[in-house]
Order: structure tokens, then C-alpha cells, then sequence
């Protein structure tokens, strides 16, 4: 569920007007269009009640953002920053509480550029 969270939220123009409809599940397509987004789910935590579970779920995502060179990755994780930072409301299908970006970093050091980050979304299971 959290992956059409990402695509519905990345697909914001801001967003789409570098990357375009390039969101991907864990890895890119061979020979892919850059730059292009891959996401993975690296932890998850379902919330119990007392004796059942509440329905609220905390993950973490990794967002590799993969571009040209470094500039150009810089420049679509600035945007990605700015739609996602303690972003709120109904994505996906699911009430989302609270984004929060946990880290970031450059992968490697030659082209194509890449920068993973990672975010922690705290949602609700419908």
C-alpha cells in the first residue's frame, strides 16, 4: 500500500515536471530515462492495541533518486524534499499522518549520479 503512496504523491507536477511518470518498485528498468525514482519498503511496523492491531503502520522507504550527475539528483531530491517534508492527508487510498526525510546520501561516485533517501510515513491501514 505504501508504494501508491509514493507514486500518487510523486506524481505531483513539481515532481513530474523532472522525473515524469518515472517512479518505479525497487529497481529501474534496464537502460532507463534519467533522471527516474526507484523505491523500496526497508522496515515496517504494524501498531497493536491492547489485544488487536490498531491499523497504523510506521515505514521506512528508501527513495533512490538516480539522474545524469550530480546536479541533476540534487535537483529532483530538493523537489522530492519539499513535496514530501510533513506532508498529511489521503494518498494512496490511505490516511497518511506524517512524512518525515531520516537521511540522505550520494551512492557511488560516477555517472549516472545517485542519491538515496530515506523517509519514515506513519499511515493508516483502511
Amino acid at each position: 500500500m505504501i508504494g501508491a503512496v509514493l507514486v500518487e504523491l510523486l506524481a505531483a507536477p513539481e515532481v513530474a515536471a523532472l522525473v515524469g511518470d518515472r517512479v518505479f518498485p525497487v529497481h529501474l528498468p534496464d537502460e532507463p530515462v534519467l533522471p527516474a525514482v526507484a523505491y523500496q519498503v526497508i522496515d515496517e511496523k504494524r501498531q497493536q492495541n491492547a489485544r488487536r492491531p490498531s491499523g497504523r503502520v510506521r515505514s521506512l522507504v528508501q527513495l533512490s533518486i538516480v539522474a545524469p550527475d550530480y546536479d541533476a539528483a540534487y535537483a529532483v531530491a530538493w523537489v522530492i524534499r519539499r513535496r514530501l517534508e510533513r506532508w498529511r492527508g489521503r494518498a494512496g487510498g490511505v490516511l497518511v499522518y506524517d512524512t518525515l526525510e531520516e537521511s540522505s546520501q550520494d551512492v557511488g561516485d560516477g555517472a549516472p549520479h545517485m542519491v538515496a533517501m530515506t523517509w519514515r510515513i506513519h499511515w493508516k491501514e483502511q
